[in-house]
């Protein structure tokens, strides 16, 4: 019988390391993924056709029950107490097409293999939808999702390629990304946008170093905390940016000095491309050229590597608020060379609230703490501190708050 499906595929991020660390947790741990798994698709009508180790195989009636299924079987993933494991991360992708199925559960065609290698492309905590799936959604995404178009992708031992997307669910979704997607290439695809919404998740972290021992220590260390979900790594300037537009993290921790593409190139493509992602820049040593350019680039902070872990916590956390945290050292420097520049006024005046907002960026204060200070809704805020950075020329708070303390405006 021929049959027009949706399928999900989903599996676990390095389970046969998860089994060698913990033993006597694992099994307990994939038993309880299968029935999560379970749960989310049977909540929208999809079924469990198959089941082979950490490998999960189900099937849908029609792609938006299988993105909804996906979208709750990630946020369930993430809200389950795993233990001595800490944190479980599972790959899901859906691929849509014509299948041929034999009995309950016998499927046969292409869209079976397509699938099976697009899993391939997923890493660890990621959802990946194929173009066909896209296209069938007409539009409609969860509540708080975004997509990202990762270009046509080559599939192994499949000649012609796949059109790739990324399903990301963020609190901080945005409507500066309301067209992450190339319509003219999705032929009767309407207009995919994002929903905008002020509920808080854990904050995504992307981490950028050239050395694994650094990488490694800092997902050890943010994964015990409970408000940090460690999304991804890169390795280099050049795969940061390539995880960025993938990955869609809040917070990009980068370090400057690495090879192919450094730290400050990287902060300057990640800012154009995605400004609502807040990056905050790690070094060695302090040197004003590299701090100045790299705040001038979109930087929301700037840490010595040798600070302790819980201040480059705060330094994420206070960049995921739209806050600036520096290095002590860094402000002092900053400082110092403000005092040497004469005062300059902006090229467009700045209006008496616009003021009073830059007055509190300079303090550090976020869109909320503005809000509650000036008697104004958070999205008046925003939108001030909006015009604010385009009046001035500015690419980030971060510059808003130099110039606020440069021109004595606090």
């Amino acid at each position: 019988m021929a049959r027009h499906l949706t399928f999900l595929f989903a599996d676990v991020e390095g389970s046969t390391r998860l089994a060698e660390a913990h033993p006597a947790a694992a099994g307990s741990a994939l038993e309880r993924y299968h029935e999560l798994v379970d749960r989310a698709a049977h909540a929208h009508d999809g079924r469990i056709f198959e089941r082979i180790g950490d490998g999960a195989y189900a099937c849908f009636e029609d792609a938006r029950s299988a993105v909804a299924a996906a979208g709750d079987l990630q946020g369930a993933i993430a809200d389950e107490d795993w233990g001595v494991i800490g944190r479980l991360r599972i790959r899901i992708v859906m691929l849509s097409g014509d299948v041929e199925q034999h009995g309950e559960r016998r499927f046969y065609g292409r869209p079976l293999f397509r699938t099976a290698r697009l899993l391939t492309l997923a890493g660890g905590g990621e959802t990946l939808l194929s173009g066909t799936t896209v296209a069938e959604l007409g539009g409609w995404l969860p509540l708080g999702a975004i997509l990202r178009d990762l270009g046509l992708q080559r599939l192994r031992d499949i000649p012609d390629p796949e059109r790739v997307y990324a399903l990301v669910h963020t609190a901080r979704a945005r409507s500066a990304d309301a067209r992450p997607i190339d319509q003219s290439e999705m032929q009767g695809t309407e207009t995919v946008t994002e929903t905008e919404t002020e509920e808080e998740g854990p904050i995504r972290v992307l981490l950028v170093d050239d050395h694994a021992v650094v990488r490694r220590g800092l997902r050890g260390f943010l994964e015990l905390l409970k408000d940090f979900d460690v999304v991804g790594e890169a390795e280099n300037g050049r795969e940061g940016v390539e995880a960025a537009d993938r990955l869609a993290p809040d917070v990009v921790l980068m370090d400057l000095l690495m090879p192919e593409m450094g730290g400050l190139e990287a902060i300057a493509e990640i800012k154009q491309a995605h400004p609502e992602i807040e990056i905050v820049a790690v070094t060695s040593f302090i040197e004003e050229e590299k701090v100045t350019t790299a705040l001038e680039a979109g930087a929301s902070g700037y840490l010595l590597k040798d600070a302790e872990a819980e201040e480059v916590a705060q330094a994420i956390r206070a960049a995921y608020h739209g806050e600036v945290h520096l290095d002590p050292a860094v402000s002092r420097l900053l400082a110092q060379r403000m005092r040497q520049r004469k005062d300059a006024e902006p090229v467009e005046p700045l209006t008496t609230r616009e003021k009073e907002v830059l007055s509190q960026l300079a303090k550090g204060a976020s869109n909320k703490e503005i809000a509650y200070e000036l008697g104004i809704t958070e999205r008046t805020a925003r939108t001030h501190v909006s015009n604010i950075l385009g009046k001035l020329g500015l690419a980030s708070r971060t510059q808003a708050a130099l110039f606020a303390v440069e021109h004595k405006l606090v």
